[in-house]
């Protein structure tokens, strides 16, 4: 499936707003968010080109409670020097009647921007309900292979008694084949719910056995309790990362879903308030300090997510990156 659009001319737009209004019907959208959802990915692809000449649109359904869809604008263009002064209506540098930013914020159920000067903006929109799931706030974004349409990573999230299942995964290679294998692993996770992460993996590669193969993490998160507990088969990355500028990297077994393997060990871990869960594919580069991180603090994880995919994606592979964390008690 697509879910990156290169923006760099015009026509670009009109392809961006057809997958758009594609995953509105598939999401169950309302109607009237549907359509809200098509006009701001009409302005985002605009303005990519009106103000960074180029840039990307990703566009992902949501993982949560009910449908949802967030797009996200990147560009490593000339920045916005004052975001306040951008959101105004009327405020204009590009020749264009303004407002732009101040309407996308109005017809989203959520937005978010940031902007260095020049490095770059990203903004992130979006539709439908509250990414948020048992406790848990949830936000994640696939990138295809360069010039793919078919996508070998996904992601999917479930409530299952109240706890919070995650599970990332990367089917072997890319194109259309690894799409089939992680679809396989995903729909193999469907029947098993078990408590134990790293038995379910077990036993989710022992039903893919003879198949092409993927790799995949899974955690479980207890809101009530803050208890996190996460096994790994390959080489999904998995970071708890927490405000104080702490990473843990969470460890996984080596081998593949379908393989042989060992049982992975079952990492263990409380989740704080403010304490991040990053589940990420290779086609990121690796994490290994909190410096390379954007700053988290006041992001959402859809930005998160975002902000990861544009400046961590090595550009020779699918990618996927599976943000999640407590919610507030606004949210919840």
């Amino acid at each position: 499936m697509r879910h990156v659009v290169d923006i760099s001319d015009p026509s670009a737009v009109a392809e961006a707003r057809r997958l758009a209004r594609g995953l509105a019907d598939a999401t169950g959208l309302a109607a009237h968010r549907a359509e809200a959802l098509a006009i701001v990915v009409t302005e985002m692809a605009t303005n990519l080109l009106r103000h960074a000449r180029s840039g990307q649109l990703l566009l992902q359904v949501q993982p949560g409670a009910g449908p949802r869809v967030a797009v996200a604008a990147i560009d490593a263009g000339p920045g916005i020097p004052d975001i306040d002064l951008a959101l105004s209506d009327g405020y204009s540098t590009g020749a264009s009647a303004g407002g732009g930013l101040g309407a996308m914020r109005r017809l989203a159920d959520s937005f978010d921007i940031r902007s260095t000067p020049e490095r770059g903006t990203v903004t992130v929109c979006g539709f439908g309900a509250v990414p948020v799931l048992a406790g848990v706030e949830i936000g994640g974004f696939l990138m295809n292979y360069p010039g793919d349409r078919a996508c070998g990573d996904g992601f999917v999230a479930r409530e299952v008694g109240g706890r919070v299942d995650l599970f990332a995964v990367d089917g072997l290679g890319h194109g259309p084949r690894a799409e089939t294998a992680a679809g396989e692993a995903i729909a193999g996770l469907g029947a098993l719910r078990g408590d134990n992460p790293a038995q379910v993996l077990s036993e989710l590669s022992a039903r893919l056995a003879g198949s092409r193969g993927s790799v995949a993490a899974l955690a479980q998160i207890e809101a009530a309790d803050g208890r996190l507990r996460l096994a790994g088969i390959g080489n999904i990355a998995a970071l708890l990362v927490q405000p104080g500028g702490q990473v843990r990297r969470l460890i996984s077994r080596e081998g593949r879903l379908g393989g042989a393997v060992r049982m992975p060990p079952v990492e263990t871990a409380t989740m704080r308030p403010g304490d991040v869960l990053i589940l990420h594919s290779d086609g990121l580069s690796t994490l290994r300090s909190h410096a390379e991180l954007p700053p988290l603090a006041g992001m959402n994880c859809e930005m998160i997510a975002a902000q990861l995919m544009r400046d961590r994606n090595k550009g020779r592979d699918d990618c996927c990156a599976l943000v999640a964390r407590l919610a507030g008690e606004d949210e919840a």
